[in-house]
């Protein structure tokens, strides 16, 4: 009978969401979107505050800053009519007054004639703006064709007018209410609104992201180990507390669903044993020559070995604390266990890595065992270390297996054609691979060119060696007590 303790149809929603094509619209998107949430949130205040920038500006432009410049441009007009008028006269207690001298001294109007004195023209851009405006309602109400019009902002604000007539000369009128003035303040407020919010949300989004972050973490170390911590549900918004809430609810519900499988297989493998024992004390104590004999021993022992195989699997070690682990010394205890098998192993030089000594170890077993089994002597087994990982191998001289079948031999209870009779319940490589997740490396099972099968194990190296400087330093020692105190 074979065993199919995962129906593959259970994943059929699951791999059709994963391979679901995206449009090109949505891939256009993708790329232009920010990827994270905090930056989505910053982008989308700062349009805000965009937005809400150039409507004031608008505004005031419309409603006060335009009607200011039209009414000034109209004074303008009125003015350099009275001094481009000759025979336009003005009297004061019977006596004539000069008309320059007087807009001199009570507006500030004068008529330049000295060319030391005039302006150095030169382009202004957002000057222009504004002047460009005043030239038009200036050009309209002198009804000319144009009007030239410069603002002065140092040494003191001014603004200088020319109309043809003038035959090259200004007039100029101070601006004393734009001493005031300050292309500072303007420019802090048109860049120091958004930068300031762009701060304040930043904070405020990877301060809301950092339970979201948590969150990740913790599934993310069920996944690899089958272990996560609790999350915080006294503190933090009311959503989160919620998620949190659930979360914990989650990973209890799935703790206890493995305690009760595992106290229902020691149950299941306990009650067997008993019966098992019976039944080999029976064979034994049958007549030597009985045929039934050898055959019921055999299979009480295949029995026995599959139940261990069983509690093998059930406990993958994620209860195991990682330690310091010598790969070199492991490997030789294992060749020391499995004597008198042809093990070949030359010992390289190779740190002390972080990893669950007892598990690492049945992994490594595991591979021999099937290389005993279901390859041929000798054993090839070999260990180094590079940048970032550390890779084991362990290879036989068999004849291997078809490609298109290693995938699947990963699954539990699955067997290859050549080893259903031999003992065994297709435990092996899911054993191997669920310790190697645990571990959070890779599996590559492969044919080897010289014949024989080969497996690589793959640990990370790098990760584990940077997280224990880090969190052995004082700057890594203030990062986790902030980071769980906040």
């Amino acid at each position: 009978m074979k065993l199919d303790p995962i129906d593959p149809q259970e994943f059929t929603r699951y791999a059709a969401y994963q391979e679901k094509k995206r449009t090109h619209w949505e891939r256009f998107l993708d790329k232009v979107k920010p990827r994270s949430a905090a930056m989505r949130t910053t982008v989308l205040v700062l349009s805000v505050v965009f937005f809400s920038l150039f409507m004031s500006l608008w505004f005031f432009w419309r409603t006060l800053y335009l009607p200011e410049i039209q009414q000034h441009a109209r004074y303008l007009a009125l003015e350099l009519e009275v001094l481009n008028n000759p025979e336009l006269r003005m009297f004061h207690n019977n006596a004539e007054v000069d008309i320059e001298d007087w807009l001199k001294n009570r507006v500030g109007v004068e008529y330049v004639t000295d060319p030391k004195e005039y302006p150095s023209v030169r382009e202004k851009v957002i000057a222009e703006f504004f002047t460009n405006q005043i030239e038009a309602k200036l050009s309209k109400e002198l009804k000319i064709d144009q009007a030239t019009v410069y603002f002065q902002f140092k040494p003191s604000p001014r603004i200088w007018v020319q109309t043809p007539e003038m035959n090259g000369n200004w007039v100029r009128e101070p601006l004393k209410t734009y001493a005031n003035y300050s292309p500072e303040l303007i420019f802090g407020w048109l860049l120091g609104v958004p930068l300031i919010s762009a701060a304040i949300i930043l904070t405020l989004v990877r301060q809301l992201n950092r339970p979201l972050k948590r969150l990740q973490d913790a599934a993310n170390s069920y996944s690899r180990s089958g272990t996560a911590p609790y999350l915080e549900t006294n503190h933090g918004p009311q959503e989160i507390r919620e998620v949190n809430q659930a979360f914990n609810h989650m990973i209890y519900t799935l703790d206890q669903t493995e305690r009760d499988r595992r106290i229902m297989l020691a149950g299941i493998s306990h009650d067997l044993r008993t019966p098992l024992t019976r039944i080999r004390l029976s064979a034994e104590m049958m007549p030597d020559d009985d045929f039934l004999k050898e055959g019921l021993i055999y299979d009480v022992e295949d029995m026995d070995a599959i139940l261990n195989q069983f509690i093998s699997f059930m406990r993958d070690g994620s209860d195991e604390e990682p330690q310091d682990t010598d790969i070199n010394m492991l490997l030789q205890e294992l060749i020391i266990q499995f004597k008198p098998l042809d093990i070949r192993f030359t010992p390289q030089q190779l740190p002390v890595i972080q990893a669950r000594s007892l598990s690492l170890k049945r992994l490594i077993g595991n591979l021999i065992n099937n290389a005993k089994r279901y390859g041929a002597e000798p054993i090839e087994i070999s260990a180094q270390a590079d940048d970032e990982q550390l890779l084991i191998s362990v290879a036989d001289h068999g004849e291997g297996i078809p490609a298109d079948k290693i995938a699947d031999l990963m699954q539990p209870f699955v067997r290859g054609n050549d080893a259903r009779t031999v003992q065994g319940s297709g435990l092996g490589l899911a054993i191997v691979k669920r310790i190697v997740d645990i571990h959070e490396g890779q599996l590559f099972i492969h044919n080897r060119a010289q014949g024989g099968l080969e497996a690589v194990i793959s640990l990370p190296l790098k990760k584990q060696q940077s997280d224990e400087l880090l969190n052995s330093g004082p700057l890594g020692k203030i990062k986790q007590s902030l980071s769980e105190h906040f």
